[in-house]
């Protein structure tokens, strides 16, 4: 069975920083003119800095491996101050993600879309 992503693009690790919590990372992963800040958890951190990764976000369960780093949470909301900022959340940790068009547009997402998202090493 074919799924169809609603994101799904090479992206490139540009930063790993320490986070406000114990244990928790931001990732920040850029993804030609869309930029994703994620927290991540540092025990099952699969990120390095300077590295490719493929992201996809989609409505259905996407393929993975064992060595990839998947999630899945809801939209929560879409602001947009001197660009669009979506949050999409996992049941606690976050993705940020800051574009100038409306992601939720680009994707066809709405919020309180139940979604997958899915990173793995290139």
């Amino acid at each position: 069975m074919s799924v169809t992503y609603n994101f799904s693009q090479e992206c490139t690790v540009e930063r790993i920083e320490k986070g406000e919590l114990r244990d928790l990372l931001v990732v920040k992963i850029k993804c030609g003119e869309i930029t994703m800040n994620l927290d991540v958890v540092s025990s099952i951190n699969i990120f390095k800095e300077g590295g490719k990764v493929r992201t996809i976000i989609s409505q259905q369960p996407p393929e993975y491996s064992p060595d990839d780093f998947c999630a899945h949470g809801y939209v929560v909301t879409e602001k947009r101050k001197d660009s669009f900022i979506t949050l999409i959340s996992f049941f606690g940790p976050v993705l940020r993600i800051s574009s100038q068009e409306s992601f939720t547009k680009i994707t066809q997402l709405k919020v309180m879309d139940h979604v997958y998202f899915c990173a793995s090493n290139v």
